[in-house]
């Protein structure tokens, strides 16, 4: 490994959101997570949640868990490799109401139905390295994974993740067989 990069600390981000009761058939959110390391995306993610949400605050908060435990993992990993530890971990959404539920889990009784792994959010939050932020969902980089958005959203957020169209900037192998 280049001493440059194990020597360094380099930036690690999480973006997670949840898309509400959109599964047609049965009425369940989507959870996505984006990491982004120095930069660009190292870990992404789409799943459909397994449990029901009433609303979607609750959903949120099942997306970000998800989001953790594989950002966790990639730290041990990194770790190994040499590597840095830049803590904390932010850990981006875009719901006001989810961070209330993960920051303060006193007073919402609304939560009591999710699973307790949708909450270990909040568990490790202000812990273990990890902190929860707000993000404008015009910055949200894992929305892409979770809705269908207009092409100019969609290309902001793609940028945002480091992920690039790499033949946009050379002609294609065809295009060089066909002029010779």
């Amino acid at each position: 490994m280049d001493s440059y990069w194990k020597n360094s600390e380099v930036t690690y981000d999480l973006y997670t959101d949840a898309s509400f009761a959109n599964a047609n058939e049965n009425r369940k959110s989507f959870s996505g997570y984006v990491s982004i390391m120095a930069d660009a995306c190292i870990t992404w993610k789409n799943s459909r949640q397994d449990t029901g949400s009433l609303h979607t605050a609750q959903a949120e908060p099942i997306a970000g868990s998800e989001g953790v435990t594989e950002s966790e993992w990639m730290w041990f990993l990194l770790e190994e490799l040499g590597f840095k530890e830049t803590r904390p971990i932010i850990c981006w959404c875009d719901n006001k109401g989810a961070i209330s539920i993960i920051k303060d889990p006193a007073n919402h009784a609304s939560t009591k139905h999710i699973e307790t792994k949708g909450l270990y959010v909040r568990e490790v939050h202000g812990k273990d390295g990890i902190m929860v932020k707000y993000c404008s969902t015009n910055d949200l980089v894992a929305d892409a994974l979770t809705k269908a958005l207009r092409q100019t959203q969609f290309e902001k957020l793609r940028n945002l993740m480091g992920v690039r169209n790499l033949n946009m900037s050379s002609p294609s192998i065809t295009q060089r067989v066909n002029e010779d």
